[in-house]
């Protein structure tokens, strides 16, 4: 009767366990919508701030390699900003085709096979972090392996493409209204544009901190849209409000996540 009654505890017991984890992983994957789902498709149809959608859609490339969100989310974004108005300022990447395979090319001197745009090595080039450290290599003897980019790291890349840069670091969630107005109301400015470093876990998602362009606003449901430079992995997907500021108010070694305000300097 004694070890009934234990054997019974225990089936009890463990069964609640099993049902209380199988609602906590339903909670924590429930937190994201895809966007290519009826009610992902939905949300984009039906809100009107969806202004950087389309405007980052039609430059839209994922991460060359794990460690390159960041260099992805400002190239899409420099891109968006330049190629259809400042095309001809823009030096095309020659690095793409190689020499060797150029010689067939037309010969004449106002032709050239490289369009003007950005490219991710273009971009990275240009970052004040050095290509290898963000490859891991330490930033000085002795010192940690720090791979990517953090949210500093990328305003000064972005800075170092002349680009206006707002740094909004998540600091706490007490001014979550009037972080989200500002988000809200870049969204749907015209060449102007949000990218947000937080932290992947906290939507159910492997992986550590993360950059990607916020394209869209939805009211009926308080979520966002995050245009997921990792597509290879994940989805397009809305983020309830909350626990995309909750996911950005995460710390990245002695820094906060939070997000970047882009546009070009207005120097008229």
């Amino acid at each position: 009767m004694k070890y009934q009654f234990i054997f019974s505890f225990i089936v009890k017991y463990t069964a609640v366990l099993l049902i209380s984890s199988l609602f906590l992983n339903t909670a924590v994957l429930a937190k994201t919508i895809d966007l290519n789902t009826p009610e992902g498709i939905q949300r984009l149809e039906r809100t009107k701030y969806k202004n950087d959608f389309f405007s980052l859609i039609q430059q839209f490339e994922g991460q060359e390699n794990k460690v390159y969100c960041g260099i992805a989310s400002a190239t899409i974004v420099v891109n968006a900003l330049r190629v259809k108005k400042k095309g001809n300022q823009i030096k095309p990447d020659s690095t793409r085709i190689s020499l060797d395979e150029q010689i067939y090319f037309p010969k004449n001197k106002n032709w050239t096979p490289f369009w003007s745009r950005y490219t991710q090595e273009s971009v990275v080039n240009l970052s004040p972090k050095a290509k290898i450290n963000i490859f891991g290599k330490p930033m000085t003897e002795n010192g940690l392996q720090d791979y990517g980019l953090n949210l500093n790291d990328e305003k000064r890349l972005l800075t170092a493409l002349d680009l206006q840069v707002k740094k909004v670091h998540v600091t706490s969630l007490n001014n979550i209204a009037k972080m989200k107005k500002e988000i809200i109301s870049s969204i749907n400015e015209f060449d102007s544009y949000v990218i947000i470093n937080y932290l992947r876990s906290s939507f159910g998602q492997s992986g550590g901190g993360h950059f990607s362009p916020l394209v869209a606003w939805d009211k009926n449901s308080d979520s966002f849209l995050i245009m997921d430079v990792s597509n290879t992995k994940y989805n397009w997907v809305w983020v309830n409000s909350l626990d995309l500021f909750r996911a950005m108010n995460t710390s990245d070694n002695n820094n906060w996540r939070g997000y970047l305000i882009v546009k070009e300097y207005n120097h008229s």
